[in-house]
């Protein structure tokens, strides 16, 4: 079945569910983001929806045998489907399965992609580093009053690197090890900040190296030094002859 087809029947299909006025019912949403040790994170979104008919579910079939692969194409089974932090964006990966395990009726979509620039990055000392979330990183829905709001059946989890200090976090979460969650409903306004702290061990094997390094870096000059040094010394004996 070539391409040219199948994106025919899809129309059709499309058109098909248009006529009925047909809708997808969200069913839950999560987007669990996993920061690094340089501050950058890898977010992983998952959005579950249900059919409501076998029209709907069929276009969701057809979308997914395709291979669709951009988010607009996803955003019509969903208003979930789309980037839920703001700030540098790369390798950005959609797949889609039927979610058995939920119902017969549902499917889900999954979002991965890398994110950059969502945290200040803040040295204090030689050895301790801060990393906090931006004010704005996140793009969930906001109340009037401007606060983030997270819906029903909505889950966010942030995991930072193990080893780390938790600093502040709000609104109210939920804690596990290095992963803290929160449950929708909910609405607040959102903080995130940890501590990485070097050891000393670490940091006495850095400067070590970077002596090393100068040095290494340093020596063809050094020797040139010498050179001068002794060829000047050698002139001076010479004319004194």
């Amino acid at each position: 079945m070539n391409i040219w087809f199948m994106r025919t029947q899809l129309l059709v299909y499309l058109l098909v569910l248009a006529s009925l006025n047909c809708a997808y019912s969200d069913y839950s949403f999560s987007a669990i983001s996993s920061f690094r040790p340089d501050g950058s994170a890898h977010v992983t979104e998952k959005t579950i929806f249900l059919f409501e008919n076998a029209e709907e579910r069929k276009a969701f079939e057809l979308n997914m045998n395709l291979g669709e692969s951009t988010i607009s194409e996803w955003r019509k089974f969903s208003d979930n489907i789309r980037f839920h932090f703001k700030g540098k964006i790369s390798d950005t990966k959609i797949t889609a399965k039927r979610e058995f395990t939920v119902s017969f009726e549902a499917g889900a979509v999954i979002l991965e992609y890398d994110i950059e620039s969502i945290v200040a990055i803040q040295k204090v000392g030689s050895r301790r580093t801060i990393y906090g979330m931006l004010p704005d990183a996140l793009a969930f829905d906001r109340t009037k009053t401007g606060q983030t709001s997270l819906g029903n059946n909505v889950v966010l989890q942030f995991e930072y690197p193990k080893g780390s200090e938790l600093l502040k976090a709000a609104p109210v979460y939920d804690e596990g090890g290095n992963v803290i969650t929160w449950n929708g409903p909910i609405a607040g306004n959102w903080e995130f900040e940890y501590a990485e702290e070097m050891p000393l061990s670490q940091e006495v094997g850095e400067f070590f190296i970077s002596t090393y390094k100068d040095a290494a870096d340093s020596l063809p000059l050094i020797l040139l030094s010498a050179f001068a040094l002794l060829l000047l010394f050698v002139l001076v004996k010479y004319r004194r002859s």
